[in-house]
């Protein structure tokens, strides 16, 4: 089985350059043609293996930067070696390995794995409306445990400028398609003493976290679930380990204290949260395995139900 992942934003890859990028382990080069269609290859000269990302998009396709052989973005086929005569056809054989690319909500999106593509783009509700801030980097975390920390213990990777993220789980989390859904409180800085399970909660964090692709919806809500902040992540196994990041987000228009609003509009240019590309081992290690398990348990049941309703344990909270 094959999955669309989305591997950069629209706006990063422009001109007459490739852009590199990695998913799911695979290097790929990135690019438009004239008429802005992507692309993408594996970031590989079939010739002498070389990286084909930093060499010039033609009109032809990707030319490689070493020896000027250039590749259809379309079918991967060497179309030009400059050294061969004008009537000489280049062989079959020397082909890049093209990846089926799409272009939908902001991001460009790559079909990776067997199968014929999906018609579907994950995130059809990532275009959404409201001051935008984007943005990419490469974690130092694996791809698995970054889905399960975002579960247990989202303010391990990310922050709202203002606002404290407690361990308090706001009921189950619940099956949506091929998501686990967690609501947990959160209050604004300065506001509520005591331990988390006492507090007045006038705020909402929610995770929509995937149990097997890429795209994460993280919301700052209000106690009447009004958004705040919306922020769609996309993630993919890079190498060695780590995870690549690439975010659009969004500051809504709805009520908030004023303090936080003024705050928000000093800081022009600067977003509404944090994605952390450094994560604390030492704040990962102290989190309690707790929802991230019951994704676990839904992803290897192929049987469940869309609708099903995976509980969280009530020993969770802490």
């Amino acid at each position: 089985m094959g999955r669309w992942w989305a591997v950069a934003l629209s706006e990063a890859v422009q001109g007459d350059k490739a852009l590199a990028v990695t998913c799911e382990g695979e290097q790929l080069a990135v690019f438009r043609d004239g008429r802005g269609a992507v692309f993408a290859l594996e970031d590989r000269c079939p010739h002498r293996r070389v990286p084909l990302s930093p060499g010039p998009v033609k009109p032809a396709g990707l030319q490689c930067p070493y020896h000027g052989w250039t590749f259809d973005g379309a079918t991967g086929l060497c179309n030009d070696i400059p050294n061969l005569r004008r009537d000489e056809r280049v062989p079959a054989r020397y082909a890049a390995r093209v990846f089926p690319a799409a272009e939908a909500n902001g991001f460009i999106h790559v079909w990776r794995g067997k199968g014929t593509p999906a018609a579907e783009l994950p995130g059809a509700s990532y275009r959404a409306a409201g001051r935008e801030h984007t943005g990419s980097a490469v974690a130092n975390i694996a791809f698995e445990q970054y889905l399960d920390v975002m579960l247990d213990g989202p303010e391990c990777l990310l922050s709202f400028p203002g606002v404290h993220i407690t361990d308090y789980f706001l009921g189950d989390a619940r099956r949506d398609g091929e998501h686990l859904v967690l609501d947990r409180g959160a209050v604004w800085l300065g506001n509520g003493n005591g331990p988390a399970f006492v507090r007045d909660h006038s705020l909402w964090v929610r995770t929509r976290v995937p149990l097997t692709g890429g795209d994460i919806r993280v919301e700052l809500l209000s106690a009447d679930e009004v958004p705040l902040v919306t922020i769609f992540i996309a993630v993919s196994e890079n190498r060695r380990g780590t995870t690549s990041l690439v975010w659009r987000g969004f500051l809504h228009t709805a009520p908030a204290p004023l303090s936080w609003r003024w705050r928000m509009a000093r800081a022009i240019g600067r977003a509404p949260f944090v994605i952390f590309p450094h994560i604390d081992g030492a704040a990962v290690a102290a989190l309690e395995v707790a929802p991230s398990r019951d994704r676990r348990l839904a992803k290897t049941d192929a049987s469940a139900p869309a609708e099903r309703v995976v509980p969280v344990r009530e020993s969770c909270a802490v």
